[in-house]
């Protein structure tokens, strides 16, 4: 299934961009994890839905802090863990922060929540993306 299609039947499910990332993150890699997917949540429509910062943002530091971070006692973080999320971060912001003028959810979406798939799926494509690309550049996943 392409990735577009995919999203979008994330999305008329009633998932929410966050969410999405990362079913689709967890997907790629062979995993299920719904308590994931739904602490996601606390992520989508900029926090809380307060319009702050964009899930999409948000949720794929989430994604990439999944596929780089430090698990448990004796697992180590990836050595460029904090490189990765950074270029991220810095990619969102002169794509999509620049576009949009912001990188707030109400300045995305114009304050309409409605607005939220037709908005920002392409958002949440080209992070999906982004992140794909970025765990293929440093070997992220099996």
């Amino acid at each position: 299934m392409e990735l577009r299609e995919r999203l979008m039947e994330l999305g008329f499910s009633g998932f929410e961009c966050s969410q999405m990332m990362m079913a689709v993150a967890l997907e790629m890699d062979g995993q299920d994890n719904p308590d994931l997917i739904r602490a996601m949540s606390g992520l989508t429509g900029g926090m809380g839905h307060s319009g702050g910062v964009c899930g999409a943002l948000t949720g794929g530091c989430c994604v990439l802090g999944l596929l780089t971070g430090k698990g448990d006692p004796e697992e180590m973080e990836h050595n460029d863990s904090r490189k990765i999320l950074q270029s991220y971060i810095a990619w969102f912001e002169e794509n999509w922060g620049n576009h949009f003028g912001s990188s707030l959810c109400r300045d995305i979406v114009g304050g309409d929540f409605s607005k939220c798939m037709t908005v920002c799926l392409p958002v949440i494509e080209s992070c999906c993306e982004k992140i794909m690309e970025l765990a293929e550049e440093y070997e992220l996943m099996g």
